[in-house]
């Protein structure tokens, strides 16, 4: 069909008028047809002009089947559209990592929702419709595929379509790479938005507050969707947490779980932790320890994958199964030893509660959630007792920072430190015994 289209537009251009136009989109082609229709309706079929239309004409930034894929995204280009340039490349276009950022304002909606503001699905119908009518006028769109996930396994592919190549890179570097033949947009079920040099018309109208420098990300979980404007792409950290939530669904439809969890090493072995991050950042040695600087992990039946893309050089894309599980606590009462085995199910309750010792976190979340984490704790209890894996609560109030990783090393060796069972025989007895104790004489 398309070559009967070019051969009919070839016969039609010969009896038009002699000057030559070049058309690089396809939507120019009706333009043309109709231009040309219009001069030989007035020229008369005067002999000598000629008009010619060199179709299709595809090049940098001018790419059809792309143009397409956006189209049913609601974006239909009308300046140049680039796809998974290279970094060196998308450099040329003036991108550039901003070396400090403001906290962006998270909204979302979905079936479930946690951890971000409310928004209603109308507002967020308003602001995609402002979004995409922005971005399908932008002089230059950048359009990069990526998946969250670091195992084909388990990932979930994503097309971010943005109007700056600074927003391209940020998001270059954070999702992991993925297949990059294939247009369609059927093959990326999640869809990021970026409009760098965009902010809502009317922010009352569409339940928004001002944004401030800080920008804001718009999630809609059932929608598979996500918005970035203004400067939110810059606030990396919001913006992975945001990932994380708007892939968790498909995660979970795939028998996986999305955790907030660190996979550390340990020697030949792994530890999967659920702590504090507060604590995390605090310790070099644990940090050190971690397979990424990032947090989050995806737990399946063939191991252990990284959320997010890692610069660490010969990082893995999938890890083994956890030799135990660790969850910390930081408990200053005396009422948790400073490690305990616990059950798988007494595991998954722990998890569940995500217990700092000052705030309960669910999930030990750390941001916007989609997923009822009593869904994950089912899912991690089947995961430990399918797999006879260990796990322990270990309370770091009790600990210094050595002492701490030293307890979590013990959980793959089975060397636990024998102090630990007798300080709490010794604590039992002697607040039993001697409740008056002075503090000096306390174990």
């Amino acid at each position: 069909m398309r070559r009967v289209m070019v051969q009919g537009l070839a016969r039609f251009s010969s009896s038009s008028s002699s000057s030559s136009r070049y058309y690089t989109h396809a939507s120019a082609c009706l333009a043309a047809a109709e231009t040309s229709t219009d001069k030989s309706a007035t020229s008369g079929g005067a002999a000598g002009h000629v008009e010619t239309i060199i179709f299709p004409r595809e090049g940098p930034g001018v790419n059809y089947a792309l143009n397409w894929a956006l189209a049913s995204k609601g974006v239909s280009p009308q300046g140049d559209a680039y796809r998974n340039l290279k970094e060196k490349e998308l450099k040329k276009h003036n991108a550039a990592i901003p070396g400090s950022a403001s906290p962006a304002k998270i909204y979302a909606r979905g079936t479930y929702s946690v951890g971000a503001a409310d928004i209603s699905k109308a507002q967020f119908n308003g602001i995609f419709k402002e979004v995409t009518a922005h971005l399908s006028s932008a002089a230059k769109l950048y359009v990069h595929d990526g998946a969250v996930g670091s195992s084909p396994s388990v990932d979930v592919k994503v097309r971010t379509i943005s109007d700056s190549s600074s927003a391209a890179l940020i998001l270059q570097r954070i999702l992991d790479p993925a297949p990059t033949r294939v247009v369609s947009h059927d093959a990326f079920p999640l869809t990021v938005y970026v409009a760098s040099n965009y902010s809502p018309t009317d922010h009352e109208r569409l339940g928004m507050v001002s944004e401030g420098k800080g920008g804001s990300i718009v999630i809609d979980y059932d929608r598979s969707t996500m918005i970035l404007w203004g400067n939110a792409v810059n606030d990396t950290e919001s913006v992975k947490m945001s990932l994380a939530a708007l892939a968790a669904p498909s995660v979970t439809s795939r028998d996986a779980l999305p955790l907030f969890s660190r996979l550390l090493v340990q020697g030949g072995s792994t530890v999967l932790l659920f702590a504090p991050e507060s604590l995390v950042q605090n310790n070099p040695a644990l940090l050190k320890a971690a397979v990424s600087p990032d947090l989050g992990i995806v737990w399946s039946k063939d191991g252990v994958a990284r959320l997010f893309a890692t610069h660490q050089p010969q990082a893995a894309n999938l890890y083994k199964t956890p030799s135990s599980l660790v969850l910390v606590t930081a408990d200053s009462t005396g009422a948790v030893p400073d490690i305990s085995k616990v059950t798988a199910e007494k595991a998954a309750a722990l998890f569940v509660a995500g217990y700092n010792g000052e705030q309960f976190h669910p999930g030990y979340q750390a941001g916007p959630g989609s997923v009822d984490p009593v869904i994950l704790a089912k899912g991690l209890s089947a995961l430990l007792e399918g797999s006879n894996i260990p796990a322990f609560l270990v309370n770091a109030s009790l600990l210094s920072e050595n002492e701490l990783v030293k307890h979590i090393e013990a959980t793959v060796t089975g060397k636990l430190p024998k102090m630990a069972a007798l300080k709490s025989k010794y604590r039992k007895f002697m607040g039993h015994r001697f409740p008056d104790l002075p503090n000096e004489l306390q174990i």
